[in-house]
């Protein structure tokens, strides 16, 4: 044991839950001025000295890992209420972060204290032995905790992207989700709104002076999507209810905000956009391969990467053009668009069950929509309810082509029927939904918490393939085509995201290596280009899948005959979503007799 543990260990529990709490910075707001409270100056060297990593590591080992993890978490959602709200823990209703600098400044002090508490367990001069579940607990703080500050410290969102505010004005969990009475809803989204006026200055005092354009056009885009939204949809579910006190209230706040987002849109193009420039988004070399790091949970040489990049989109590649020559490619109509992604919806959960490839974990579904005007950036996605909420419908949105655009484009934007059915697979079952509900059985609060692009993405990219193999929508096939139409993209994504960041590839070129690699056509392939601007991260897609097909291989390696689907997939989906590094061995050991 430290020193440092040796002398705290005579004080009482109660005693060490409050100083841990001190020491370890809980509660999600910056110190009020005169608190006494250090803030950090400089991105990412708060809290980092020797002598005070030493004293924290001493109160979280006299304290013990089931304390500490506690505070750390109770800090990390208050300091992320929107990420508390999504994960359906409504205590966090009407909150939002701060966002002046100095609370940016002492959040980045807290994220360093917590990281040296976790350093004090698990390591070689580590006095406890952690069970595997908290071990496996221990490295999804840590992975939370080192991709928050790299995206504050190293990416600086808050200075370099309007996007990182959109809290403030996304009042959709509170509008969508049935989980309380609409009048105890109505009181919690006016509590949000005004909380959200009193931060939204911060949002241009915060940015720099030159931004990247296609970053800026995109928030743009978004916050004018908010505007459109609140004076829209939330005035017509809000408008009538409570009394005419609520109503005067909610009506000058909720316009407010609205104006507030719209404003924020008209600064952006005025002030912003006339000085933007086309590289300011770039990561560079170092930069991204840290930000891989922080993101998987492990690094991964430059080399390495870019050859399972190129090597995936060889392989579908290949086969895509083989299979198109002999194809029809066909699309729905605009108006029977839904309507058949709700048949395909209904036909893979069917699947699923019939050929036992993954348990189902309850009856809950989703209902499928048109993409509201803020998310209309996003060709389709899956909002459905966290794992700690009481409510159970999800929705499947499906984002229609801009009337603005060119018919031609228009026309082209619209699924094809194979890609359609992927991206059901992928969004629904046994995609993104049904992983939801495996969600909400994860063994302990953390594992319900996690939430790793590489795994939810990488699951949801895989049962895209998965559903093939085992023969869904054989009878059409444009349903293959559509499954490899679809990994091309996300190969696309993980090539382009790597030429953007590290190897100076401009957007032109990603355009070009979207519609000539992987067959976009030119509205998606300008759409999917834009986006590795402000999700770097986008390579998740390829990359999960890739390390849950290795997983599968080494899986079936080990257990030859005594291999099966479900098991596995079951095994797969019972961490909830940590980086897939984390929980190899333990799948594996899970899986074995």
């Amino acid at each position: 044991m430290s020193r440092a543990a040796k002398g705290l260990a005579r004080w009482t529990p109660t005693v060490l839950t409050a100083a841990l709490a001190a020491g370890l910075g809980l509660g999600g707001c910056a110190p009020q001025t005169g608190s006494g409270a250090r803030v950090a100056t400089e991105p990412g060297t708060a809290g980092n000295d020797a002598g005070s990593s030493g004293a924290t590591q001493g109160v979280a080992i006299a304290l013990g890992f089931a304390a500490t993890s506690d505070v750390i978490v109770e800090g990390l959602l208050a300091a992320s209420p929107a990420w508390a709200r999504i994960a359906g823990l409504h205590a966090y209703d009407g909150k939002v972060a701060r966002y002046d600098r100095a609370s940016i400044a002492a959040y980045l002090e807290r994220l360093a204290t917590w990281s040296a508490a976790l350093d004090a367990f698990g390591g070689a001069s580590d006095p406890t032995t952690l069970s595997k579940v908290d071990a496996l607990d221990r490295a999804i703080l840590k992975s939370r905790i080192a991709l928050e500050r790299h995206n504050l410290a190293d990416r600086e969102l808050p200075f370099t992207d309007p996007r990182y505010y959109e809290e403030l004005f996304d009042v959709g969990s509170y509008v969508k989700f049935d989980y309380a009475p609409l009048a105890e809803r109505a009181r919690a989204l006016v509590t949000h709104e005004e909380a959200s006026l009193r931060e939204v200055g911060a949002v241009t005092e915060n940015l720099r002076p030159v931004l990247s354009r296609p970053v800026l056009e995109t928030a743009i885009s978004s916050y004018r999507g908010f505007a459109e939204y609140l004076r829209g949809d939330v005035v017509k579910l809000v408008g009538g209810v409570g009394d005419a006190a609520f109503q005067a209230r909610f009506a000058t706040t909720n316009a407010a905000l609205a104006d507030a987002a719209a404003t924020l849109a008209s600064r952006l193009e005025r002030e912003w956009l006339p000085r933007a420039n086309d590289t300011a988004h770039v990561l560079g070399r170092e930069k991204f391969l840290r930000f891989v790091a922080a993101q998987e949970g492990r690094e991964i040489a430059l080399a390495e990467f870019e050859a399972m990049a190129d090597a995936d989109l060889a392989r579908n590649k290949a086969a895509y053009e083989a299979l198109l020559p002999s194809v029809k490619v066909s699309r729905p109509a605009a108006g029977e668009l839904l309507r058949e992604a709700t048949r395909l919806m209904e036909a893979s959960r069917a699947f699923v069950l019939d050929k036992k490839l993954v348990t189902i974990p309850s009856e809950d579904r989703a209902v499928l929509e048109e993409s509201p005007p803020y998310m209309r950036w996003n060709a389709a996605f899956l909002s459905m309810p966290g794992p700690f909420d009481t409510v159970r419908t999800g929705y499947y949105y499906i984002t229609l082509p801009d009337p603005s655009w060119p018919k031609a484009e228009q026309e082209a934007y619209i699924f094809p029927f194979g890609t359609l059915l992927a991206t059901t697979v992928h969004e629904v079952y046994p995609g993104h939904f049904l992983h939801g509900l495996f969600m909400r059985r994860a063994p302990t609060r953390i594992q319900k918490l996690g939430d790793s692009y590489s795994f939810t993405e990488g699951w949801a990219h895989y049962t895209e393939q998965l559903m093939i193999e085992q023969g869904f929508g054989a009878e059409d096939p444009q349903s293959r085509l559509g499954q490899l139409s679809d990994a091309l993209l996300r190969n696309c994504r993980f090539v382009v995201s790597i030429g953007v960041h590290a190897k100076g590839m401009s957007l032109e070129e990603a355009e070009r290596r979207f519609m000539q690699d992987c067959f976009q056509d030119r509205a998606s392939a300008r759409q999917q280009a834009v986006r590795a601007t402000f999700d770097p991260g986008y390579f998740a897609y390829t990359l999960g899948k890739l390390q849950i097909l290795e997983l599968r291989s080494e899986a079936q390696r080990r257990l030859g005959d005594r291999f099966e689907l479900r098991a596995f997939h079951d095994a797969l989906l019972g961490f909830g979503a940590p980086p897939v590094a984390l929980i190899r061995e333990l799948v594996l050991e899970r899986l074995a007799p």
